[in-house]
């Protein structure tokens, strides 16, 4: 008996049961940080886990579960039944009140898809002459990227804005202008990337324009389209593969347009030792304009050559550190010129309840023309707060420098100061409000400002977004001393107002609605297939009503 009793006390557990499975919302991205509860017949609670940041879970229970509840931020709790055998997939569907910055799926379903049309629906973007900015800071100019390489000409101001045919952007990723001293010259206005790979629609067709892309790794996209001022075209290619224990990425562009040719390519290296995550971005890119005379005795020509080395420690409170250097090179109507922007950064994130970042750069500027060499060195720091006020409600300011690029001028620099309050319920309701000032020297200018966002999902699959911002500056410029007099400098003041109301019904049949600065814009998808959908639009281009009407594909 003695010997029964001790058997049963060595005698192996049974074997636990690994449940795996991963959870995805309704535009296929991961969702991370749910809580996944297991539980048996009777309701009991068999395990827990979080989804990892590519949404996937395991769970290790006694027997096999037979539901699974899932909570996530920005979606509605989910039971879901677990099959008797393989993984568990589900599909959370996320409130669009959540995605004031529109997903991949959102850029594919709005009518215009010009990169100025689909950046300004972002909360308090501004698009215009100098392209595209936040709220007008940092004198007016924005950073502009296409797959993370720079296009700029700065003999005439031109970037990347009006680059890209309709609709080849696939998503768009943001930078605070508080961020701006790690990229450097025209982030002060903030940093809008367009990504042509990271995409939804993988086969385009309509009047207006047209894609394929595809291929897996590499991945490669031919987009078009017809546009008034002509055709604009673009060939792209991504891979990424491993160098022993070297990860890396390789994108190449080119493109044209009724005005410009341009090309680039891109090479981003990631490695990590046991103490440090250690990267390396490089990029070359080549904008020359067409002349309409067929002069080349005046070219208008841009290149850029930029280099960044990461490295940064793990964990709660660690220091990041870059070295970054961007260099622009100008031929324009004759004249040649040169403009080198570099800094080192260094910058960390602390505390637990208040979230403090700081950053500070050694900045180093060097400009150059045909006569004359100008070099400037400045310390430019950031720092922002964000501090929970009460489960929905948080304060959030920043104080910050960054720089310019104004062509002429070693280092100009802008100071952008901002708080505001935000409101969140982590379903349907998300609101901020924010007011800023910021000056900028050579040329002089001050911008000061609000203004307000709110992403409102009022109803199942119905939803509201909107943004609205006013401000009014003051800048200095050339005036008439008198009427009719020589010019001299003086100050003017202007006030800007930018609005956007956007209205989603979504799954199956999608629906947009928009009110863009005064100005209605709709489009439907609708699908026939699981991977096609007929899209129609509607939306102004300049003066004019443009409908469009084609098949798309994933």
């Amino acid at each position: 008996m003695l010997v029964a009793t001790l058997l049963a006390f060595v005698r192996p557990a049974a074997a636990d049961e690994l449940v795996v499975g991963a959870l995805r919302d309704q535009d296929g991205r991961p969702v991370a940080g749910a809580q996944v509860v297991a539980r048996d017949a009777g309701g009991s609670v068999l395990g827990r886990d979080r989804s990892a940041a590519d949404g996937t879970f395991a769970l290790s229970v006694p027997v096999r579960p037979v539901t699974l509840d899932i909570r996530a931020a920005d979606t509605d709790p989910q039971r879901v039944r677990v099959p008797a055998a393989g993984p568990v997939v589900a599909i959370l569907p996320r409130h669009r009140a959540a995605d004031l910055i529109p997903t991949v799926a959102d850029l594919a379903a709005l009518p215009a898809g010009d990169l100025a049309s689909l950046a300004s629906v972002v909360p308090e973007r501004f698009t215009g002459y100098n392209g595209i900015d936040d709220r007008g800071l940092g004198g007016g100019y924005g950073a502009v990227t296409i797959a993370g390489l720079p296009f700029y000409r700065r003999g005439d101001g031109a970037d990347a804005t009006s680059l890209l045919p309709d609709h080849a952007a696939g998503s768009l990723s943001v930078t605070d202008p508080l961020d701006a001293l790690w990229y450097g010259d025209r982030a002060g206005g903030g940093v809008i990337d367009a990504d042509p790979f990271d995409r939804q629609d993988t086969v385009r067709a309509t009047d207006r324009d047209a894609l394929v892309a595809g291929g897996g790794d590499p991945t490669a996209i031919l987009a078009t389209s017809w546009d008034p001022d002509g055709v604009r075209q673009l060939a792209g290619v991504r891979a990424t593969g491993s160098l022993g224990p070297v990860q890396a990425a390789f994108v190449a562009l080119a493109g044209d347009t009724p005005d410009a040719t341009y090309g680039g390519v891109g090479l981003d290296l990631r490695t990590a030792t046991t103490a440090l995550d250690l990267g390396a971005h490089l990029a070359l890119t080549r904008d020359a304009a067409v002349s309409p005379y067929d002069a080349p005795s005046l070219p208008d020509v841009g290149s850029v050559a930029e280099l960044d080395l990461d490295a940064s420690a793990r964990g709660p409170d660690a220091l990041a550190v870059r070295l970054r250097w961007l260099d622009e090179q100008d031929l324009f109507e004759g004249g040649s010129g040169a403009h080198e922007d570099a800094a080192l950064v260094i910058g960390t994130t602390r505390g637990s309840a208040v979230r403090t970042t700081i950053a500070l750069a050694l900045a180093y500027g060097a400009d150059r023309d045909d006569d004359d060499t100008r070099t400037g060195l400045a310390l430019l720091p950031s720092i922002s707060a964000v501090a929970p006020l009460s489960a929905d409600w948080t304060a959030h300011a920043g104080l910050g420098d960054a720089t310019i690029g104004i062509p002429g001028t070693a280092i100009a620099r802008s100071s952008l100061g901002q708080a505001g309050l935000s409101y969140a319920d982590h379903r349907r309701l998300l609101g901020d409000v924010i007011a800023y000032a910021d000056g900028t020297d050579d040329p002089d200018a001050v911008v000061r400002g609000y203004a307000a966002s709110l992403g409102w999902e009022f109803a199942p699959l119905l939803s509201l977004r909107a943004w609205a911002a006013s401000d009014g500056d003051v800048y200095e410029r050339l005036l008439p001393i008198y009427a009719g007099g020589p010019l001299g400098y003086g100050t003017a003041d202007r006030t800007t107002q930018r609005q956007l109301l956007w209205l989603t019904w979504d799954v199956p049949l999608r629906l947009d609605l928009l009110v863009r600065n005064g100005a209605l814009e709709g489009a439907a998808r609708i699908p026939f297939s699981s991977r096609f959908a007929l899209a129609v639009g509607s939306y102004r281009r300049g003066a004019t009503r443009v409908f469009s009407v084609g098949v798309t594909g994933r």
